[in-house]
């Protein structure tokens, strides 16, 4: 029999990883105080294996040390034995340590590269493992979450992203329509209705329904677009998201892309709490990708680090994808945070200024968590 005892501290991901990549007919986790709670997060992924729990000390050698000789004394001579040490306190490393020495017991450690120690060779191999993004949110104690995929959206939803593209790109007045939108509706946390009317200072006649929008000055049109989805490509930058998302689905390493994904509270599950723009999934990470078409806002880069944290742990990588170079205060604080920032302000002349991301999210994919 296969017998792993892992150490239980704040962070499941390492603990959940090792479980699945050596697949042990039992396992038996050493708990403190603090985190005895995280077990009934872990219990439903793990409705196969047979656990048991160990509470100690975190911070009394001796303690966990005893703790783990009573778990190996019940053990038959032909059992397998593996200590998980890549969770839990420093302490408990320690002790779990001596006794891998003392009693010539393997042990492993993960590493934030894809790999693994194993003990006490400390030989370096690579984790098979993938998880999927549902397991990522089981693990961070976050069960329920709405996304579309790129398939919900239509040929024509393609074709209109590109038009406001180069509508917005070549054409000041977008940024002074879209302004009043915002200005009118978005700034009051009011929707944009399904159907409306608007006559702008500066003369644009805008008109809009669920499939169309118009907009025409003194009689000449500006721009027409049509789809099933207009409203929210054109008032709420939706298209932005939808451009970046298509490039992103040619890297080679994604095994699951979401895009419009939101969040609600635990406590009221009909509310949202954080929404992510764009969620892509390697299988050993999670990436986090806010799309920003206008300007970026502290609040924005602010939302990016509560969004990494909760349910990314720090394993997961988060990166902005700007139309235009952002301030000098806000890439200071993206640097701080360990936010990649890619923008395209300075390749907008290119037929696709979105091609060189693939490159940086190699780079962000190698770049150490710290």
């Amino acid at each position: 029999m296969r017998h792993q005892i892992s150490l239980v501290g704040g962070q499941l991901l390492p603990v959940y990883v090792g479980i699945k990549e050596f697949n042990p007919d039992k396992v038996h986790f050493i708990v403190s105080n603090e985190s005895k709670s995280n077990i009934s997060i872990l219990k439903p992924l793990l409705t196969n294996i047979p656990i048991s729990e160990y509470n100690c000390n975190a911070f009394d050698f001796y303690s966990i040390k005893a703790v783990c000789e009573r778990i190996i004394e019940k053990f038959n001579s032909g059992d397998e034995v593996s200590f998980n040490l890549t969770s839990g306190t420093k302490i408990m490393v320690l002790a779990a340590q001596a006794i891998i020495h003392e009693k010539k017991i393997k042990g492993f450690y993960i590493n934030q590269d894809d790999s693994l120690l194993e003990l006490p060779t400390y030989e370096k191999k690579q984790i098979k493992t993938e998880l999927s993004i549902q397991e990522f949110f089981d693990l961070s104690g976050h069960h329920l979450f709405s996304a579309s995929n790129l398939t919900d959206y239509s040929s024509e939803d393609f074709k209109m992203a590109r038009i406001i593209e180069s509508f917005a790109n070549n054409d000041k007045r977008y940024t002074s329509i879209t302004s009043h939108i915002r200005k009118k509706f978005n700034g009051n946390n009011k929707k944009v209705p399904l159907k409306g009317k608007e006559v702008l200072t500066n003369g644009i006649e805008l008109s809009w329904d669920t499939n169309n929008i118009k907009a025409s000055i003194k009689g000449k049109n500006l721009i027409s677009l049509n789809s099933k989805n207009i409203i929210d490509l054109f008032f709420n930058a939706a298209w932005w998201e939808l451009l970046v998302a298509e490039e992103v689905t040619k890297w080679n390493k994604v095994k699951e892309i979401l895009i419009k994904c939101e969040l609600p509270f635990k406590t009221d599950k009909q509310t949202p709490k954080n929404e992510i723009d764009i969620l892509l999934n390697s299988g050993k990470k999670l990436f986090f990708v806010e799309c920003k078409s206008g300007n970026v806002k502290q609040e924005d880069i602010n939302k990016m680090r509560v969004v990494k944290q909760t349910y990314g742990g720090i394993i997961s990588k988060s990166i902005l994808v700007s139309r235009f170079l952002p301030s000098t205060t806000i890439l200071e604080k993206c640097k701080e945070l360990d936010i990649e920032v890619f923008y395209c302000y300075a390749i907008q002349k290119q037929i696709n200024p979105l091609n060189k991301l693939m490159s940086k999210l190699n780079d962000l994919d190698k770049k150490g968590t710290i």
